[in-house]
């Protein structure tokens, strides 16, 4: 089966190959699948947050622990970046790794609509 027909769902922590931000290079790295489930059963992308180990923007990530996930594993508590924000072609990515709690979801739902000014 290809990729690009793999279900996504909002909550979902998938893997891709991303682009450093100058372009120069890629990581592979986990993301937050954040786009509804309507949109994701209708289009070839899915808008995702960046997870990463570091924390940047304190006001404007969500602090991810083991704890947070109903399934799979992180490596280390990492942070989710709600001021990294990008739709990628369903077909880039390469598994599902994980999903978080509802809870959880929530608080980047919230502290995404900081992030655009709309709370």
């Amino acid at each position: 089966m290809p990729r690009s027909s793999l279900k996504f769902d909002q909550g979902d922590i998938v893997l891709l190959e991303l682009p450093f931000t100058d372009y120069l290079g890629s990581k592979l790295r986990p993301v937050l699948v954040v786009s509804s489930n309507e949109l994701n059963s209708m289009s070839s992308d899915v808008i995702v947050l960046k997870i990463t180990s570091k924390s940047h923007f304190k006001e404007f990530q969500v602090e991810l622990t083991q704890n947070d996930l109903l399934s799979g594993r992180l490596k280390k508590k990492s942070f989710i970046d709600c001021s990294s924000v990008f739709t990628v072609e369903k077909s880039l990515v390469i598994k599902t790794i994980a999903r978080v709690r509802p809870e959880k979801l929530e608080e980047v739902k919230l502290t995404l609509k900081k992030t655009f000014g709309m709370d």
